[in-house]
């Protein structure tokens, strides 16, 4: 039975052989194999098979690498099935030398669709592109070039001639390239709808290449810098299809971006910008907002990452005071989630569409479907503020210059969510940052923020008592977790939380987690409403019922419930 494009095999027809598949499935499954792999494995079997191998229906996949033997069936197989083969995947200079020494790909290839080549030279690249011409169903096409010794723009010319929807060009290591493409002559237009450029290139090379694209959708553009010396192209670029756009930007400000996006006269529905500059007015939530609302107004998805490195020469400057603004009702509104990161020496910016992550495991616990659709409406109140995650090797008293700097953001946004997954952190400067953030209300920690005894000195017992006293911390979460320590710490500092989660607990431990746990909160005289979530990829359905036994026969809770969701194990009480 087929459904659209899936087929299914009715219930109560059993197959205990693949021959006994339908020809459809058997071709669905191929799309998945290596052609000549398919060739090995099915040819020389019975009639049927062979007579699928030479069917009109099949379509190959090669991929051709450094491995690959060149033998006699080898060959004799490329030869037989040109009209097979729907994509080529090459993978070096080298494996492509002994391939066009035995073969052109050329018309005879009359199926061909996709063609990936890797590591090639720009010599070698006219020679075939010459003839891919001849090639009637090619749309796609990826290159890799190891060297450019020709004007890039001479490349896109001739690529431009072919009927292609997809190119990908990547030029790698190359600090400069010449670009030079004459203004289209009337009728000289790509049918390019999806180009990747992985190359340097300036936005007025880039706005030569998009005049001959007038049917693009999807642009990526991963390596845009500064023009230096040339004059600004005035030209405007109609792409009125464009909906995608994906753009990584090096010292370039924001003036640049917006006259290049003024150009575009499109409708983007998509736009993901990743930028490394000392301009802060990318910061400028408000700036945004106009520029959107009045230029972009059919924007579903913005995606933003700025990275602002703290080194000698980090200042804060009015735009760091306008970050809160990220967080105002045009974000809410929608779903655009203002976050901010810690790697190591770099202080990243980050707006990204609303997903469910970590935080949400707590947030719609108690909630049936329709109310969490509800909730995904209106956001607010389990939308986040402003989520801070530190990430990297760790931190220590020597990067405390470092939070230093960057305190003065803390204070600017009301951060509210704080998730650290670090390979080392002191106790010392966990509470530094915990201090810093007076607006916390939920926290997950990996095992190394909690690695050590907490032996703190004078200046860290008055500062840490003095965030306890005031903190706002009701959720915490933890993540591999190695010592019942770390666990013990959480309730002894944080009585008042009302959830509770760790993170990859194994199933043959969970008994014993949980009579931890369960033990320290009577401990501790936490009497109040509760929630502890387990993380368990292992556990089985029917440890719920042991789960029972266990508290039932220790007697360590009245009034609660356990409940499974996934990999997560529920135990709630009022």
């Amino acid at each position: 039975m087929q459904t659209g494009d899936t087929f299914y095999v009715p219930v109560g027809n059993k197959i205990n052989c693949i021959e006994n598949l339908c020809n459809e499935i058997l071709f669905e499954i191929f799309d998945y194999l290596d052609g000549y792999d398919i060739y090995k494995a099915f040819s020389n079997l019975n009639i049927r098979l062979e007579n699928l191998l030479i069917s009109s229906s099949l379509s190959m996949k090669i991929e051709i690498s450094s491995n690959t033997i060149f033998d006699f069936h080898y060959k004799q197989f490329l030869k037989s099935n040109k009209h097979h083969i729907i994509s080529f995947d090459i993978d070096s200079q080298s494996t492509l030398d002994k391939f066009m020494n035995l073969f052109i790909i050329d018309s005879l290839f009359s199926h061909l669709e996709s063609l990936v080549l890797n590591s090639i030279s720009t010599y070698k690249l006219l020679i075939i592109i010459f003839y891919l011409k001849s090639l009637p169903y090619l749309s796609s096409l990826s290159i890799c070039l190891n060297k450019c010794s020709h004007d890039l723009g001479d490349i896109y010319q001739i690529i431009f001639h072919l009927s292609l929807k997809y190119f990908r060009v990547a030029v790698p290591r190359h600090p400069h390239l010449c670009i030079t493409i004459p203004i289209a002559a009337q009728n000289q237009f790509s049918s390019i709808e999806y180009l990747l450029i992985y190359h340097r290139c300036t936005f007025n090379q880039l706005t030569s290449i998009l005049l001959h694209t007038p049917r693009l959708s999807h642009l990526h553009c991963f390596n845009i810098i500064e023009s230096k010396g040339h004059s600004k192209s005035e030209l405007m670029i109609k792409l009125h299809n464009l909906t995608h756009l994906t753009m990584t930007l090096y010292n370039l400000e924001f003036d640049e971006l917006e006259e290049f996006l003024l150009k575009l006269c499109s409708q983007l529905q998509l736009f993901h910008v990743k930028i490394e500059s000392r301009d802060r007015s990318y910061l400028n939530a408000d700036r945004w907002e106009r520029f959107i609302s009045q230029n972009i107004p059919s924007l579903i998805k913005f995606i933003f990452r700025y990275t602002d490195t703290i080194d000698d020469e980090f200042e804060l400057t009015f735009y760091h005071s306008l970050i809160n603004r990220f967080s105002s009702s045009f974000w809410i509104d929608r779903k655009w989630v203002f976050k901010l990161f810690i790697e190591e020496d770099e202080l990243i910016y980050s707006i990204r569409p609303y997903q469910e992550t970590w935080i949400d495991f707590q947030e719609y616990l108690h909630i049936n479907q329709d109310t969490k659709n509800n909730i995904n409406d209106s956001l607010n109140p389990y939308f986040p503020e402003v989520e801070l995650s530190i990430i990297g090797a760790g931190l220590t008293e020597n990067d405390e210059p470092l939070i230093n700097k960057i305190n003065f953001i803390f204070n600017m946004t009301k951060i509210t969510y704080l998730d650290i997954e670090c390979d080392q952190m002191t106790v010392s400067m966990l509470i530094t940052i915990l201090h810093s953030l007076i607006n916390l209300n939920s926290v997950r920690l990996s095992k190394s923020a909690l690695c050590q005894q907490m032996d703190l000195s004078i200046r860290d017992k008055i500062i840490f008592n003095a965030f306890l006293n005031t903190n706002k911390i009701s959720k915490i979460t933890l993540q591999n977790v190695t010592e019942k320590d770390q666990i013990e710490s959480i309730f002894k500092y944080f009585p008042r939380i009302h959830f509770f989660g760790l993170q990859r607990v194994r199933d043959a431990n969970l008994k014993s987690v949980i009579r931890y746990i369960l033990w320290n909160i009577v401990d501790n005289n936490i009497s109040h409403a509760m929630t502890i979530c387990l993380f368990c990829d292992d556990a089985k359905y029917n440890k719920i019922e042991k789960l029972y036994q266990t508290i039932d026969s220790k007697k360590l809770l009245k009034n609660y419930t356990i409940r499974r969701q996934y990999d997560r194990s529920y135990i709630q009480w009022k």
